[in-house]
């Protein structure tokens, strides 16, 4: 089930002391396995493909489409993207705030998450 826009500071998600602006995701509810984000653009196919993935497998996670964003929340959220994925590449999926797949990888999300595959 996806709520409506779910503010997150960062700095709280992060750990992080420094004051970060608000980027708004939207948190999709599931099974919790720790801190996943997905930052995806609305148009990418894989980026759906993730989403799809994760919601087949009843994962809760928090995802945001850089493409709809702008001004100071798309700089914070292009800023947060970098520290995870220099390339900036779509899907990329955060997990643990270390672990980062970037592409469509349905089996390294399921190694990471513990998911069986069929």
């Amino acid at each position: 089930m996806v709520n409506e826009t779910e503010n997150i500071n960062i700095s709280d998600v992060n750990g992080s002391d420094e004051q970060l602006s608000n980027i708004h995701f939207h948190h999709v509810d599931g099974e919790q396995k720790g801190f996943i984000q997905l930052y995806g653009l609305s148009t990418c196919g894989w980026c759906k493909q993730t989403r799809m993935f994760l919601e087949e497998n009843e994962i809760a996670y928090d995802y945001i489409y850089v493409d709809l964003t702008s001004g100071e929340e798309r700089e914070a959220v292009m800023e947060e993207l970098e520290k995870y994925n220099p390339d900036m590449s779509f899907p990329t999926l955060v997990i643990g705030h270390s672990g980062v797949i970037v592409g469509y990888e349905p089996e390294e999300i399921a190694t990471a998450l513990a998911i069986p595959m069929e």
